[in-house]
């Protein structure tokens, strides 16, 4: 299975692409640090979107807010506590594989597996807003 994607010509996403490789447009909430982002894309000659087909796509990890010193987080408790992490990639033979880590790879609490691209972006946009915004890890 290659990264090859026919996307709805007015959709955000296909509009966002171009004939040369850049990154996909990503809405990160406040709250994440962005390690690496190497989600690229290009419109092929035939309008299909190919995308970059690296298991290490995208790695971010939250960060807590900089009023809040470590002792402070440590005492409310939650996630603002913790080191979330979320990292994604392409897996031939699978597709897009979003995962999410309670703080490491020894503690996966998550994770997503699609071949669509669209469903890709919204599950990683959507886990990150829930982390951060909602305070909740996304079901397993």
């Amino acid at each position: 299975m290659d990264p090859i994607f026919r996307l709805p010509p007015q959709s955000p996403l296909a509009t966002a692409v171009s004939d040369d490789w850049g990154l996909l447009p990503l809405r990160v909430p406040m709250g994440w640090n962005v390690i690496y982002n190497t989600l690229l894309a290009r419109r092929l000659p035939d309008g299909r979107v190919e995308v970059s087909d690296s298991e290490d796509l995208y790695w971010a990890r939250t960060a807590r807010p900089p009023w809040l010193t470590a002792q402070k987080a440590a005492s409310r408790g939650g996630l603002q506590a913790r080191e979330i992490n979320i990292d994604a990639g392409w897996y031939p033979g699978c597709g897009f594989r979003i995962v999410v880590l309670d703080p490491d790879w020894d503690h996966e609490h998550a994770s997503h597996t699609t071949s669509d691209l669209g469903e890709f972006v919204t599950t990683l946009e959507g886990w990150m807003r829930l982390i951060t915004e909602r305070g909740e890890l996304p079901k397993a």
